[in-house]
């Protein structure tokens, strides 16, 4: 007997039923013979294992979609301008209490920083890059860009005085493809991805290529060198920004969520360049001289019969002059007909298909399938509400999680800098900046506002919530993108100038009245 002849049964009980032991546990997730799930035998392995091998493939191939395909890069840009916008505003708040300061000095200390920090952050010429191209916002919205074509945001900072800016401190956005093992040796119980790590997984040092192999061309020799930063200096300074969601424990390096539905972005990509040739192709015509030649051999007899038939049709075409395209037919050769054929192409399923597919694909990029397909004419205003509130969670999981944490980052490098410069930042008693580091760069970020489907009901609701306690303005106006401050600031010298016009022109400012009237009205209203 041959080993291809044997074949394994389970083992069964007097019954002629599978055991249990045999088939699996209690869950049909379990069973082992089911023939829906025999060949479905994925192997249990650690997050590294199963990242580390493909991250690069599935970075570029995610990389290329976006660039060629207009949904993906739509989705993209969905994120882009709901997460980040024109950019993200601190609103510094240190923790007094841990600090021992007051909730008043507090508040001073937090203005003042914050307009620091934009005199820093937007300079005019663009001191906060180490590259001098982009401002604050310019770095949020290329990290955000690489972690969603990649899962990571990679970053350096560098301590470059002299260069005609008060501060030193400047970030370098740094490519995730240059973060690698030095020389392309295997991943390591302490070097994976690029990462070094100390005997507790956390990174001591990470490994940069000088340049990528694509830039051989004008980079030379540096398309094979490595450099070694470390994470942190020696005083704990942070040197590397490395941003990316940790799933699993052991986790080293950062997976985009876009792969779960790559191959079938993919695949719609395909059928929907498919489904436009066939469309092109269905308004294109053709005409066909069509000739039955076997009635003409069944009525004439013979091969030469036929041949001479088709000696003397060509002979009739050539001096004929038939055309189609504007110009006259007179007649056919006899036993003749003119034929349109038409392809037929599939097109009329093009719709529901790319439909399911747009579910599927909304799904993997945390989006609805309105804000992806830019199709709203199959939804109220309920589906469009809850559509833009789920997706919204995911819009604040990643402005706090990544960019925010981005942000925070660059915020502590700058702060560590600014506070060392000017002790008057630091009151008597209060520990240093090295002292308290976390207490003193608590902050929180504004992005652009949440957007409203039906601004009257929305507001309403919003100014009970105030009015029962149950939120602030500083809530409310955050998911607007404003800054309450700055808001009241602002409203209140508008109505003091408002009062100096209406008594230097002796008139009335209408609004006062038309807000209240609003405010009282039915939701059946619409502005």
């Amino acid at each position: 007997m041959g080993v291809k002849d044997i074949t394994v049964s389970p083992i069964v009980d007097a019954s002629g039923r599978p055991m249990v032991s045999a088939q699996g546990g209690a869950f049909k997730a379990g069973q082992r013979f089911d023939r829906e799930v025999a060949g479905w035998t994925p192997l249990l392995r650690s997050a590294d294992a199963d990242i580390l091998p493909d991250m690069n493939l599935t970075a570029a191939r995610t990389r290329d979609l976006i660039r060629n395909f207009g949904l993906a890069s739509g989705a993209v840009q969905t994120h882009l301008d709901n997460i980040v916008g024109s950019g993200l505003r601190l609103v510094a708040q240190p923790n007094y209490r841990l600090l021992g300061i007051s909730a008043d000095f507090a508040a001073k200390w937090s203005r003042d920083i914050e307009s620091r920090f934009w005199s820093w952050a937007y300079d005019v010429d663009f001191y906060c890059d180490a590259a001098r191209r982009l401002n604050l916002a310019g770095m949020q919205n290329q990290g955000l860009l690489s972690f969603l074509s990649s899962g990571e945001i990679c970053a350096v900072s560098e301590w470059l005085p002299n260069r005609g800016s008060r501060y030193a401190t400047a970030i370098k956005m740094v490519s995730r493809d240059r973060l690698s093992n030095p020389n392309g040796t295997a991943d390591a119980v302490r070097l994976r991805g690029g990462v070094e790590m100390d005997a507790n997984g956390a990174p001591v040092a990470h490994h940069f290529r000088e340049a990528l192999p694509s830039d051989s061309r004008f980079a030379g020799a540096q398309t094979h060198t490595w450099k070694r930063i470390p994470t942190f200096t020696p005083w704990g300074r942070r040197r590397v920004i490395h941003i990316y969601e940790q799933e699993w424990a052991g986790q080293t390096r950062g997976l985009t969520r876009a792969v779960a539905s790559l191959v079938s972005s993919k695949k719609l990509d395909r059928f929907e360049e498919t489904a436009l040739e066939a469309a092109i192709i269905n308004a294109m015509y053709a005409a066909v001289i069509e000739s039955d030649l076997t009635g003409v051999e069944d009525a004439l007899g013979g091969d030469d019969t036929a041949t001479e038939y088709l000696k003397a049709a060509n002979t009739f075409h050539q001096g004929a002059g038939i055309k189609f395209d504007g110009a006259k037919i007179p007649h056919l050769f006899p036993n003749e007909k003119l034929h349109f054929p038409r392809p037929g192409q599939p097109t009329d399923t093009f719709a529901p298909f790319e439909q399911a597919f747009l579910r599927h694909m909304a799904a993997g990029w945390g989006l609805s399938y309105e804000q992806l397909s830019r199709d709203y004419s199959q939804t109220n205003y309920s589906g469009a509400r809850a559509g833009l509130m789920e997706s919204w969670k995911r819009f604040m999981s990643m402005r706090e999680k990544v960019v925010g944490e981005f942000s925070r980052q660059v915020y502590a490098l700058w702060l560590e800098e600014e506070m060392d410069r000017d002790p008057a930042l630091t009151p008597p008693g209060a520990p240093s900046f090295w002292e308290a580091k976390t207490a003193w760069t608590r902050c929180s970020w504004i992005g652009p506002g949440k957007g409203h489907i039906d601004p009257l009901k929305e507001q309403k609701a919003i100014s009970i919530k105030i009015a029962d306690g149950r939120s602030t303005m500083q809530d409310e106006l955050s998911e607007d993108g404003k800054d309450w401050e700055e808001t009241l600031e602002q409203t209140a010298r508008e109505l003091k100038r408002k009062a100096e016009l209406e008594q230097e022109y002796g008139i009335k400012f209408p609004g006062a009245d038309i807000a209240t009237a609003a405010a009282s009205s039915p939701d059946t209203v619409t502005p």
